[in-house]
């Protein structure tokens, strides 16, 4: 199984695509660059680390049929961000084999990752702030934020390229995996 991913610039929702298939949304880049004043120094780049493997976190039992409208007051951000919630749901599950990952742009390099229950219609309780978006499969568990390509790294300073971290899905929220900073909980939310 190959793992889906959305990558840096993502401001579009994720759309539906066939199973098993690699996942890289088409990116509506943001005319923003994501700057850093010249006082600043630049942060190192992430480390690639030993992530957890999509293996050692299986999914339950697929969801099969059509998956149920969002309910959009199910969550603190569910109706403002209505429309590319109801339009992420309609693509069926895609993570954790019953679940909906709906991403979108909230600035220069800053995506909002949210999940959606396709059996349910249920918000997730909390999201992801990331900057280079997320990687996840329909037969696991476990999203990676901020992923980093063994086969593309960084440049060693990179102030925007996020903090590559694991977390667990438990059906309503994202656990923490694994040790070093989890930097995609916190944060500014609009709502």
């Amino acid at each position: 199984m190959i793992e889906r991913s959305v990558g840096v610039a993502v401001v579009l929702l994720l759309a539906a695509c066939a199973g098993g298939e690699e996942r890289a949304t088409p990116a509506e880049a943001d005319s923003v660059a994501a700057t850093t004043p010249a006082s600043a120094p630049a942060a190192p780049a992430p480390s690639v680390g030993a992530l957890p493997r999509f293996e050692e976190h299986p999914a339950g039992d697929a969801f099969s049929g059509p998956p149920v409208p969002v309910r959009l007051e199910s969550a603190a951000y569910g109706r403002r961000y209505r429309t590319v919630l109801s339009e992420g749901a309609r693509s069926g599950p895609d993570f954790a084999g019953a679940y909906t990952v709906v991403l979108w742009g909230c600035g220069s390099a800053c995506q909002i990752v949210a999940v959606v229950d396709a059996r349910t219609g249920a918000l997730s309780q909390e999201t992801l702030q990331t900057t280079s978006g997320v990687r996840y499969r329909p037969d696991s568990r476990l999203l990676i934020a901020d992923p980093v390509d063994p086969a593309a790294p960084p440049p060693e300073e990179c102030a925007s390229c996020g903090t590559p971290a694991a977390y667990l899905w438990t059906g309503t929220r994202f656990e923490p995996l694994g040790e070093g900073p989890h930097p995609h909980l916190s944060g500014p939310r609009p709502w």
